[in-house]
């Protein structure tokens, strides 16, 4: 008897484990897209990362730029559109291969492609390293898809 009071309590704390998960849902996102250029081209295949910071809920959203710039963020975990409204500090990436091709590429589907072998980053610190960056973007509580970036080379 003694074993199955203790199994069921065990049973019972594994399921109150279970719903805690829940306790602390993404919050709600809106649309937030824009377009990046590097020296006045669209900067094609890179990575835009915002960062939540002071008083903004979530996590990362990442978007990755198309041949024209543009890039739509959704949420890194969750795979939620779009990004919660509030401030971010904005990393931008553009990993080239050895031969000068893009390291990331979007799939067929929209979804992002693995990194193809070694890579050099293209862009300034400033833009790519997570320490460095200068980039901040505000989410609006209504969304924008125009959240663009006009990336220099000095």
């Amino acid at each position: 008897m003694t074993r199955n009071l203790l199994a069921l309590a065990l049973f019972t704390s594994l399921i109150g484990c279970g719903e805690s998960v829940n306790e602390n849902p993404l919050p709600e996102t809106v649309s937030a897209a824009g377009i990046v250029t590097f020296d006045g081209n669209p900067l094609s295949f890179a990575q835009v990362i915002f960062v939540p910071t002071g008083e903004t809920k979530g996590v990362e959203c990442i978007g990755t730029t198309d041949e024209s710039g543009k890039y739509t963020l959704k949420q890194q975990h969750g795979e939620k559109e779009g990004a919660p409204p509030g401030s971010y500090k904005v990393v931008i990436s553009c990993p080239k291969s050895g031969d000068g091709t893009p390291a990331f590429k979007p799939g067929s589907d929209g979804e992002e492609g693995a990194p193809m072998g070694a890579s050099i980053e293209s862009l300034p610190l400033i833009y790519s390293d997570h320490g460095a960056t200068t980039l901040t973007a505000t989410v609006p509580g209504g969304g924008s898809d125009t959240i663009n970036f006009e990336l220099v080379s000095k």
